[in-house]
C-alpha cells in the first residue's frame, strides 16, 4: 500500500510538471514585444515602417508585423457567420500563435488566404477537413489555407506585405537589436527601449503600450518551481546530516557561506577593476537592479491595464493555467515533503 501511495502521488506530480512545462511552451510561441496604438496607424507608415527595417537590417532592426481585431462576415453556401477576424499583414505565427492541425498559416505575401479556428471550421463546413475551400470573407473570396486550434470562432485574414490599404493597431516585433556589450546569452534579447526607439526612427509614433515578453520567463520560472522546492528540501537534508555527523564539514560549509557573502559584496569593486570590454553593461550597471523591481511592476499594470484583444486573453488564460498547476503541484511537493520525509526522496 505504502509503495502503491508513493507511485501514484510522484505520478501526479510528475503529470502536473508536464503539464507546467507544456503551457510555458505555449506561452513561449507569443512574440517577446508588442506594440499597440490607440490611434490607428495607416497603410503609409506601416509602409514606411518596414522600409526603414529593410534599410537597417544589417545592423539587426526588428520586423514588424500589423494587426488589428475587427469582425467579419464569412459565407459558405448558405451558411453565414459573424466572427472575430483578426486582419494581418506579415507572420500570422506572431499574431496567432496556435498550432496548426491541418494545413499552414498564410504567407506574409498572401493576399487571397484565410485561417480559421477548428471551432469556426466545425461552423461552418462541419468538419476540418477544408484545406483549398473557398469562403466568402466580407463579400471577397478567400482560400482555406490553414486550420488551427481554438474553441473560438476565430479567422486570420492576410494582406500582402505591401498594400498600404488597411489600417492597423498593433505590432508584433520579430527579430532584435544585437547588442555586443552584453553578454552573449542577453545579446539579442530587445528590452523596451529598444522597442520604443525603433517605433520612433521607424516612423510609428510613440506606442500607447509596450508589452514585453516577461510571461515567457515567469512561465518557465513557475514550471521548476515544485522541482525546486524538492531540492532546496534535498540540499538543506543533506547538510544537516553531513554536518551533524562531522563538525570539520559543517564549520566549512558555513564557512563557504561566509565567504560566497564576502565575494557578492566585493563583486563590485572586482567588476571596475576589469577592462570595460571584459563587463556586461547590464551587470556593471547596479541601477539596472534596483529599478528592475519597478520596471516589473509597471510593466505588469500595463500588461493587465491594456484594452484586452483575443489573443491578450488567449496569453492570460494560459498563465492562469500555468499559475493552477505550479499551486497544485508545489502544494503537493510540500505535502510530500512534510508527511513522508525523506524516506520517499
Amino acid at each position: 500500500m505504502a509503495i502503491f501511495k508513493r507511485v501514484l502521488t510522484w505520478g501526479l506530480l510528475c503529470i502536473l510538471l508536464v503539464l507546467g512545462f507544456r503551457e510555458a511552451n505555449a506561452i513561449g510561441r507569443f512574440s517577446p514585444v508588442s506594440l499597440r496604438f490607440n490611434a490607428p496607424i495607416c497603410g503609409d507608415t506601416a509602409f514606411r515602417a518596414r522600409q526603414f527595417s529593410i534599410a537597417n537590417y544589417e545592423s539587426g532592426s526588428f520586423w514588424p508585423t500589423f494587426w488589428n481585431q475587427d469582425r467579419a462576415e464569412l459565407t459558405v453556401g448558405a451558411r453565414t457567420s459573424h466572427v472575430n477576424a483578426i486582419s494581418f499583414s506579415g507572420d500570422a505565427t506572431l499574431v496567432w500563435p496556435s498550432p496548426y492541425i491541418a494545413g499552414n498559416a498564410p504567407g506574409a505575401i498572401d493576399a487571397h488566404g484565410i485561417a480559421i479556428s477548428e471551432a469556426l471550421a466545425h461552423t461552418l463546413w462541419g468538419s476540418t477537413d477544408i484545406i483549398g475551400q473557398q469562403v466568402y470573407v466580407n463579400e471577397e473570396t478567400r482560400t482555406v489555407r490553414g486550420i488551427f486550434r481554438g474553441t473560438t470562432n476565430l479567422a486570420l485574414i492576410p494582406f500582402h506585405i505591401e498594400d498600404t490599404s488597411q489600417s492597423w493597431t498593433a505590432a508584433e516585433l520579430s527579430g532584435g537589436i544585437s547588442h555586443p556589450q552584453r553578454t552573449p546569452f542577453a545579446r539579442f534579447f530587445p528590452t523596451r527601449s529598444d522597442a520604443e526607439s525603433f517605433a520612433v526612427s521607424a516612423g510609428l509614433g510613440v506606442p500607447d503600450y509596450v508589452i514585453m515578453g516577461g510571461a515567457l520567463a515567469l512561465a518557465r520560472f513557475m514550471a521548476l518551481l515544485p522541482v525546486l522546492v524538492i531540492a532546496v528540501y534535498g540540499v538543506v537534508r543533506f547538510v544537516n546530516t553531513v554536518s551533524q555527523k562531522n563538525a570539520v564539514v559543517r564549520s566549512r560549509f558555513f564557512a563557504s557561506l561566509m565567504g560566497l557573502i564576502a565575494f557578492a559584496l566585493l563583486l563590485p569593486f572586482v567588476l571596475n577593476a576589469l577592462p570595460p570590454w571584459l563587463i556586461p553593461n547590464q551587470w556593471s550597471d547596479f541601477s539596472f537592479w534596483s529599478t528592475l523591481l519597478q520596471q516589473a511592476n509597471n510593466s505588469t499594470r500595463e500588461f493587465l491595464s491594456v484594452n484586452p484583444t483575443l489573443r491578450d486573453v488567449e496569453l492570460k488564460i494560459h498563465l492562469l493555467r500555468q499559475g493552477a498547476i505550479v499551486v497544485t503541484g508545489t502544494v503537493l511537493s510540500v505535502i510530500i515533503l512534510c508527511l513522508c520525509g525523506s524516506e520517499w526522496l
